[in-house]
């Protein structure tokens, strides 16, 4: 789960297209900040104090970075000339100036603390391989020239968006897009590199980024460090999103083309220029302008789940803006303005977003297909094994013919290549029969359900009260199309309980609220709402929910034993309580400061007063419980959840139960207090009891390996 903190300006820049750029400090929580071609600031992201700064005379052509290996600062002057020096420098105009052979494109530091040197012909080393081969260049007249093959004309082509990237297994890869000025169009160049000297191992492999079509153009890509490996992320002019998974030492297969289609834009506008950057595992930064054009927004994208899941939103959209992640810091260069974003991002709870941001939108939804970049189908689905023909009316002398089977050559008769559907439940029946039996899920026959349904095996345990968590054919279908299009647990029971609460299926209901594992605190309020009005007159509301406090007796037999302890299981296990509705809705997790203010808004002080009757109930009689789901079996407590909710009532209808003054409220809150008290006395016991048990099993343990009793000893003694 990924969240943009809030924003804050680290310092003004005069031109974007001569600012050269940031990188990593040897400090921690620093950058280097080339903020112009004379002025070098090394600054705290996190109080804006500038630690370091130098101004040099020459101009420099490149960021300045920090080589870890020899501990220097390195910059590069008029593209050939290049100083390094330490950080406690005073004058960096007084270093001596080495010169390269080549003109240097750009400086990079690795994760590996070593410097790349990206030359502007698409060729790169180490620092330490320029400098030791610098004079095999020296009578170059080009870069072109002294035996290296050059991969990019620089009167031509122009780099930009490079990347280098240090995959899991230590091995550089280095990424950029190559643009022709001549016709605009764009290519894709990536290359691994050797962990020596940061040279080309292989041939640098290219892609080009084309799609058919006239309008179709890039309009920003980068390079994500996914799960899967490193891809390529395409953002086009149609707000068509497509991932291409790179091809490490091999070349990219030509049929591939820029990669698959994952996602439409729908968020900010794709005419306007945009720029992105991946900032971690599986996710990537964009700054782009509004949908609305009023504005500009950094949204963060995950790869892996195909969702936008934060957004910061900005007054005034810049045409040209630029990227750098230090750490867990975006710095984003927009106008005057060198913005730091800080982000978070948590594997907690990472599956409650898949799918939070897709509209319901169920009738462009295909099964079973695979698309490529133009939308062309490479697998339809079809009924293989029948066609439905319709003939005209009156036509019976057609339809006898095509009703006679063909004999074979043996004498026997064949079945027919098609099976005629007389109406339209038929046709309906079939076609659900061969829905089911598509399912990319598991599915368990079942002998109480109908021959046409079956069970999806959704969890590892069937649950024994309700059965088999499958709702009604028409929601059931309604569940089975959301999980396909891929909405959160969250999103599916906003939609669809209400939609049950309205169509008065208390059972739906409770099985939805044992199917799915995360729901909202608004819709467990909702359903707690529902299964408070329900007419107590039902056998499950009577056992559980007393008609008011006077009916309420606490109960009087004291006797516990029972002939055998698994009698008092299965009577829990077959209690009215665990098929309650009340009591499936009160098992599900959630969290109390969002329940509370839920539960405030939403619930009326004479629902609380019956509900924390139940409440009682549950606490004081040992067969009624609450029912573990499916996803909390091993870790679930009924006591502990019946505590939970009655402190979030109390919690959140404090002043009305202060203000009340019925007898009724007051009699209930002291049985209450008195049954805390009473669970307060068994624990202190409790506590007095763990020392002695302990003791034990340390003296029974000294007279397992001594042999010897410490309770007493004797002693020999002469007198004389």
């Amino acid at each position: 789960m990924a969240k943009l903190l809030a924003y804050y300006n680290l310092c003004p820049i005069n031109n974007i297209d001569d600012f050269l750029g940031l990188s990593r400090d040897v400090d921690p929580g620093c950058v280097i900040n080339t903020l112009g071609r004379n002025i070098i600031l090394v600054v705290k992201l996190s109080n804006q104090r500038q630690i370091r700064s130098w101004t040099v005379l020459d101009r420099l052509s490149s960021k300045v970075v920090y080589d870890f290996k020899s501990e220097r600062y390195v910059a590069v002057f008029g593209g050939r000339y290049i100083r390094c020096w330490h950080r406690d420098q005073p004058d960096v105009n007084t270093v001596k100036k080495i010169k390269l052979y080549r003109t240097v494109q750009d400086l990079f530091t690795l994760e590996s603390g070593q410097t790349l040197i990206l030359y502007r012909d698409g060729s790169c080393e180490s620092l330490e391989s320029a400098l030791e081969t610098r004079n095999e260049y020296k009578f170059s007249q080009d870069d072109d020239a002294g035996g290296h093959a050059s991969n990019v004309d620089p009167k031509t082509h122009t780099v930009r968006d490079v990347r280098v990237l240090v995959l899991d297994n230590g091995i550089p890869l280095l990424t950029y897009f190559l643009r022709k000025e001549e016709d605009g169009t764009v290519e894709f160049n990536y290359a691994l590199l050797n962990p020596t000297d940061l040279k080309v191992a292989k041939a640098i492999e290219k892609v080009r980024m084309v799609r058919i079509g006239e309008d179709m153009k890039m309009v920003s890509g980068c390079v994500v460090d996914g799960s899967d490996g490193p891809s390529l992320l395409s953002i086009w002019s149609d707000s068509r999103i497509f991932n291409l998974q790179l091809s490490l030492g091999q070349s990219p297969k030509r049929e591939d083309g820029v990669g698959n289609f994952i996602e439409m834009v729908q968020s900010f506008n794709v005419k306007e220029p945009l720029s992105m950057a991946g900032i971690g595992k599986d996710y990537v930064a964009v700054y782009a302008n509004n949908k609305n054009q009023d504005g500009a927004m950094l949204v963060l994208f995950n790869v892996q789940f195909k969702v936008f899941q934060a957004k910061q939103l900005f007054k005034v959209y810049f045409r040209a803006s630029r990227f750098w992640v230090v750490d867990s810091n975006i710095l984003l260069a927009f106008g005057q303005t060198l913005a730091v974003v800080p982000f978070k991002i948590s594997k907690e709870q990472l599956s409650d977003m898949i799918g939070s941001q897709r509209t319901l939108d169920l009738s462009h939804t295909i099964d079973d297909e695979s698309i490529n970049e133009e939308g062309e189908f490479f697998d339809v689905y079809a009924f293989d094994e029948m066609r439905s023909k319709i003939s005209a009316p009156g036509d019976e002398h057609g339809r006898e013919e095509e009703d006679e089977k063909e004999p074979e050559l043996d004498g026997t008769v064949s079945n027919p290549l098609y099976k005629r559907l007389t109406g339209e439940h038929e046709f309906e029946v079939v076609l659900r029969s061969a829905y089911h039996q598509v399912l990319p899920v598991d599915v368990v026959e079942c002998p109480t359900l109908p021959d046409d349904t079956v069970q999806i095996k959704l969890f590892n345990n069937a649950d024994l009260s309700l059965g088999p968590l499958v709702l009604s054919e028409k929601f059931e279908i309604i569940l089975e199309e959301l999980e396909r299009c891929g909405y959160s647990e969250t999103d599916i029971c906003d939609k669809v309980v209400p939609w049950l609460i309205q169509a008065e299926l208390p059972d739906d209901l409770g099985k939805c609220l044992k199917r799915y594992s995360v729901i909202s605190e608004r819709t467990i309020v909702n359903a707690l709402k529902y299964a408070m009005s329900l007419d107590t007159a039902d056998d499950s509301m009577e056992a559980s929910v007393p008609a008011s406090s006077k009916d309420f007796k606490l109960p009087t037999n004291k006797k516990t034993d029972l002939p055998n302890q698994n009698v008092m299981a299965e009577a829990q296990t077959t209690h009215s309580s665990h098929r309650d509705l009340l009591n499936v809705v009160l098992s599900c997790s959630f969290n109390r400061t969002a329940l509370i203010r839920s539960a405030r808004k939403e619930l009326d002080f004479l629902t609380v007063t019956r509900l924390l009757q139940h409440l009682e109930y549950l606490l004081v009689d040992p067969l009624a419980t609450l029912t573990e789901t499916l996803h909390t079996v091993e870790n679930f407590d009924s006591d502990e959840q019946t505590v939970q909710w009655i402190m979030v009532l109390l919690d959140s209808h404090y002043q009305q139960f202060i203000l009340s003054t019925e007898e009724a409220v007051r009699a209930q809150l002291q049985r209450m207090l008195d049954i805390v008290e009473a669970h307060v006395d068994l624990v202190k016991q409790l506590k007095s009891l763990a020392p002695a048990m302990r003791r034990m099993m340390q003296r029974k343990l000294q007279k397992t390996k001594d042999g010897s009793n410490q309770w007493y000893s004797i002693e020999t003694v002469t007198l004389y």
